[in-house]
């Protein structure tokens, strides 16, 4: 309907309204003015509604432009992000070993000394009992593989010097043999434990007594020679020389006989006990010998003194040798520890986590098992993550949505990868927390933040696709602005989340600055 049909029909209705008006005024004039609105919005409506053809048919593509964003002031900080699970970590078994005792314990059944789950064990505590000998815990890397002895060398036994001068029972250097100060060392902590340490075997005290008995009697043919050659000088009459060179053949030939029934008895492999005995008999007869000797020159005076003196030299000698050989003796025998009644166990004190026996059990297997005595966050990272890690650095945990949250130290990062409980290729770090840990999280799954490196407060800041880096390294950024905008050399410095910290290096560069990120097609 065009313009002019429109104001002909409204001059219709109002003819019409003034010819009716007499028989009902108000109601008609209502109608005409109703009709006439319906009748224009109806033609403006017509002319403005398109079918989607003809939208389609008149749309036109938007105009090409760049994507801005405004350059922001904001803090830059990067970190370690990983997931872990709360609980204690470092779980170890504890075994009961054999060797026990004297080794004539018969059946290993526990007698007492059973810890409660939950308790903590430090180093020198007895674990448990069994069969009246108890399980002693040394902190040590090393473990116990073999019983330690005086005589023994090697580097558990440096371990268990360095676990007894922790604890007070060692005096000096710790070294790799096992000597009268370790087994002193082990008599005192056994008495700390409230045990009797075990001492040497029968056979070592038979092998003792021999040595004693053979100081004793060269120490008394010293004394026999020395007071033969004080006499020497007095001269002999022919019959004592005789009988005294009569002696000295017979006791030639018992030192001969007891030399060869040693030999035999060597070569027949008799008891160390047995060729101990023929020992200290060889060594009797030549004791004999010696004063047989020592008397022959004793009867020659003044005109054999040369030979009493030999002899006394040669007392003396015996004498040296003989005390030599059980100092020897006592270094190899003393208190020593069997395999089973030590422990070594890294990083004490432990935590008493689960209890796999009870009094009155037999004791073999595993009888509990330990974990470290604080709670911990075992998790794994990258080896590229692992090398923006120390121990030490801070960390924040959370369940992931910034409930319960509470802080945390780096405590472990694994120097190879596959320890512990990390996969392969995975290095296994541990965060102790610090302070207060939420009860409800304690074997939940964690979120853990390190926070790596941060910028020194808010610095400028655009995002990563705003930067341009040219054949030689250079960066930039395109400010957007009249006549197709300007590029702005800036130095990139800490990237995260997105965003790069930039300085400009050439033109200004301030918040709130367009800068591109890409453009629309």
């Amino acid at each position: 309907m065009t313009g002019t049909a429109l104001r002909g029909l409204w001059g219709r209705l109002a003819a019409r309204g003034r010819a009716a008006r007499p028989r009902r005024p108000g109601a008609l004039s209502t109608l005409l003015a109703v009709a006439v609105l319906a009748a224009a919005v109806g033609w403006w409506a017509g002319r403005s509604i398109q079918s989607p053809v003809e939208a389609a048919q008149h749309a036109a593509p938007p105009e090409a432009g760049a994507i801005t964003v405004p350059v922001e002031r904001r803090v830059i900080a990067t970190s370690v992000v990983v997931r872990g699970m709360l609980g204690f970590a470092e779980p170890q078994a504890l075994t009961v070993d054999t060797d026990l005792g004297d080794g004539r314990l018969g059946k290993l059944v526990v007698t007492g000394r059973v810890p409660r789950p939950g308790v903590s064990l430090d180093e020198g505590d007895v674990a448990l009992q069994v069969s009246g000998r108890p399980v002693i815990l040394l902190d040590g890397a090393i473990p116990m593989y073999r019983a330690l002895a005086p005589g023994s060398t090697g580097p558990d036994v440096r371990q268990l010097e360095r676990a007894l001068a922790r604890l007070g029972h060692f005096t000096g250097l710790p070294d790799d043999t096992f000597d009268a100060r370790t087994s002193a060392g082990v008599d005192r902590l056994y008495r700390a434990a409230g045990y009797p340490p075990v001492g040497p075997t029968a056979e070592q005290e038979q092998q003792l007594a021999a040595a004693r008995e053979r100081v004793a009697a060269a120490e008394a043919a010293v004394d026999t020679a020395r007071a033969a050659l004080r006499t020497a000088r007095q001269g002999p009459s022919a019959a004592e020389l005789s009988v005294a060179r009569a002696r000295v053949r017979s006791a030639e030939a018992d030192v001969e006989a007891a030399t060869r029934e040693r030999d035999a008895a060597i070569a027949e492999g008799a008891p160390p006990a047995t060729i101990g005995r023929l020992d200290a008999e060889v060594e009797a007869a030549r004791v004999t010998l010696e004063l047989a000797r020592a008397d022959l020159a004793e009867l020659a005076g003044s005109a054999d003194a040369g030979a009493a003196e030999a002899a006394v030299a040669a007392a003396v000698r015996r004498q040296d040798e003989a005390r030599g050989a059980l100092t020897r003796l006592r270094s190899t025998v003393g208190s020593r520890v069997p395999r089973g009644e030590v422990a070594f166990v890294p990083a004490l004190p432990r935590r008493v986590d689960k209890v796999e026996t009870a009094l009155g059990r037999e004791a073999n297997g595993t009888v509990m098992s330990l974990t470290a005595a604080a709670l911990e966050v075992t998790s794994a990272v990258s080896g590229e993550e692992r090398g923006l890690l120390t121990v030490g650095q801070r960390a924040q945990l959370d369940e992931g949505d910034g409930v319960a949250t509470f802080s945390g130290e780096v405590s472990h990062v694994a120097d190879k990868p596959g320890t512990g409980e990390a996969s392969e290729g995975q290095y296994e770090i541990r965060i102790r927390p610090v302070g207060a840990v939420p009860a409800e999280l304690h074997g939940r799954d964690v979120r853990i933040r390190v926070p790596i490196s941060s910028t020194d407060g808010a610095v400028l800041a655009v995002p990563l696709a705003a930067l341009v880096t040219d054949a030689s390294g250079a960066a930039r950024v395109r400010v957007s602005g009249p006549a197709g905008g300007r590029d702005v050399p800036v130095t990139v410095g800490l990237s995260s989340g997105g965003f790069a910290e930039v300085r400009a290096t050439g033109g200004d560069l301030a918040e709130g600055d367009l800068v591109v990120v890409g453009a629309r097609s």
